[in-house]
C-alpha cells in the first residue's frame, strides 16, 4: 500500500493508494514535526504501508521534508520514500472543492487531505 503526504508545519493530509487510483484518507494535526513522525510511523504499521510518496517544494522549506524523511526512516527502516512535487496541488484542491459546493467551513478541514490525494494520484498517473 503506497501512503501520499501533504506535510504542513501544523497540519498534515493524507492518502491512500492499493493499485491505480488514490483515495483521501485522513488530515492529522500535530504541534511538531516530531509528533507528525510519531502519528504518520503509526499508520504506516498500521495499514501495512510500503512506500511513502512525500509531496515537497523547493526552497527554504526543503530541510522540513529532508528532517522529517530521515526522521520516518529511522522509525521505518525499509519503507522507500518518493519525493514528489507537490506545486499549486493546494490551490488545486481548494478549487476543486468550490466546484464540487463543498463548504467553506469543510474546505478548510479537507484541503490537505485532497492535496494528498492530488499528489499521490499524480505519482500514480506517472507510473
Amino acid at each position: 500500500m503506497i501512503l501520499g503526504i501533504d506535510l504542513g508545519q501544523k497540519t498534515t493530509g493524507l492518502a491512500i493508494s492499493e493499485g491505480q487510483f488514490a483515495s483521501p484518507y485522513k488530515t492529522i494535526t500535530h504541534k511538531s514535526q516530531s509528533e507528525a513522525v510519531k502519528k504518520i510511523a503509526n499508520i504506516i504499521k498500521e495499514l501495512k504501508i510500503n512506500t511513502l510518496v512525500l509531496g515537497v517544494v523547493e526552497g527554504k522549506i526543503r530541510s522540513l521534508f529532508q528532517n522529517f524523511t530521515r526522521k520516518i526512516k529511522a522509525k521505518n527502516p525499509s519503507i522507500e520514500i518518493i519525493f514528489w512535487d507537490e506545486t499549486l496541488t493546494s490551490r488545486q484542491s481548494r478549487e476543486t472543492m468550490i466546484k464540487l459546493n463543498i463548504p467553506k467551513h469543510k474546505r478548510a478541514k479537507k484541503e490537505h487531505e485532497i492535496a494528498a490525494n492530488l499528489i499521490l494520484q499524480s505519482y500514480l498517473d506517472s507510473q
